[in-house]
């Protein structure tokens, strides 16, 4: 591949994932305004649906990222390598700014999101039924996990694996149904 190839597959990538990076931000505030209450509370249940429907959302932008860099740079015809490459570069951009947008976002916007997110996930396991030493030991789990989540590459790491998998299974996609030789 030449560099000037390499230049037109990167800012093309850097264009959609630009794109679907803005979207999963504008996600992100959209979801804080509608589920907020009064009391400064969180729905969580409601805004996890919403959370991942505008991951989803925000990866067309790489599905048509992808049929944009065959019909205008390769007259129509991309093999799944290149497709996926591309989609691949498309995801990874959308990735950098996910997990930097996020970065910025959850100390300053939700500062107790650990908190409310632990108070959840113990209502639910109450109202599922379990009590006792086993509703105890899992109340141990999730404030050990969530004194690992404050380190900074802890919360890196967690949240590029939270979109990194969804992005390579929307970039095979798009490479599968894009492929024209």
């Amino acid at each position: 591949m030449n560099n000037l190839q390499m230049k037109k597959n990167l800012t093309h990538a850097l264009k959609f994932g630009a794109i679907s990076g803005a979207i999963m931000i504008i996600g992100w505030f959209a979801t804080h305004q509608l589920f907020t209450n009064e009391d400064g509370g969180f729905d969580m249940a409601s805004s996890e649906i919403l959370g991942y429907s505008a991951m989803l959302l925000a990866f067309v932008a790489v599905f048509i990222g992808v049929k944009n860099y065959r019909d205008k740079q390769l007259d129509g015809h991309i093999t799944f390598g290149k497709a996926f490459l591309i989609g691949l570069y498309t995801v990874l951009v959308t990735t950098f700014i996910y997990v930097v947008g996020w970065m910025i976002y959850f100390p300053n916007f939700m500062p107790d999101f650990a908190d409310q997110y632990m108070a959840s996930q113990i209502t639910a396991l109450e109202e599922s039924g379990i009590t006792g030493a086993e509703l105890q030991a899992q109340k141990e789990e999730m404030a050990s996990f969530m004194e690992w989540y404050k380190q900074p590459i802890n919360m890196i790491g967690m949240t590029i694996m939270e979109i990194l998998p969804i992005g390579l299974i929307v970039a095979a996609v798009s490479a599968l149904v894009w492929k024209k030789k």
